[in-house]
């Protein structure tokens, strides 16, 4: 595009409705791309979901046939819907099965730290916190998860595991989905050791 239609686009974009979904929320004050920094990001969608697949696809494979079990790992994303509340589907009520009727059509933003700094500041005493520094891609949602089925990966979104945090270390925008593989085993394995039948010489 040339500066002027990437001006245009990103005017354009500040226009839409856009919806970001949860299991906990719903946030009508989502944007997809906000200047040019989250342009690039969306022009290298397509790129940047296929090296994330594979990313996770060999680390989670890896490590499940190194091991011969099945592995888990979670992923948190913040999954933005182009649309209104008007546009979501009828008649259901779950917010899981409000995100899963829509994969198809959802945008998926990865965050992920690129750096730390400890910061010190005074409040009665001295103390330090650590502040985290992010990245991010603009993921295709549909783009990922085919490429997950395709390596036999199973996922579904995980509700669970941050029940147990404080809302404070709970960001409700992020949807945690679960991703696992568990290898092909061998059927000799599962039997155990088998006796070999000698045939006796007279």
């Amino acid at each position: 595009m040339t500066i002027q239609e990437k001006i245009k686009f990103i005017n354009e974009c500040k226009e839409k409705k856009y919806l970001c979904l949860s299991p906990t929320m719903i946030d009508s004050n989502a944007l997809l791309i906000s200047g040019f920094d989250s342009l690039n990001l969306y022009e290298k969608m397509e790129e940047n979901t296929n090296s994330f697949a594979e990313r996770e696809i060999v680390d989670l494979i890896s490590n499940a046939e190194r091991d011969n079990e099945e592995k888990k790992k979670y992923i948190d994303l913040s999954l933005i819907f182009e649309g209104e509340f008007k546009d979501l589907p009828e008649g259901v009520d779950n917010p899981i099965e409000i995100i899963m009727s829509l994969k198809d059509k959802l945008y998926a933003i990865y965050r992920y730290v690129t750096d730390t700094e400890e910061v010190e500041f005074y409040c009665g005493w001295d103390r330090s916190e650590t502040v985290y520094h992010y990245g991010y891609l603009i993921l295709s949602l549909p783009q990922l998860l085919e490429e997950f089925e395709k390596n036999g990966i199973k996922y579904n979104i995980n509700v669970d595991v941050n029940r147990s945090l404080p809302p404070m270390c709970r960001d409700d925008r992020y949807t945690k989905f679960e991703i696992s593989y568990c290898p092909k085993r061998d059927l000799n394995d599962e039997k155990g050791p088998q006796l070999k039948k000698v045939k006796k010489e007279n």
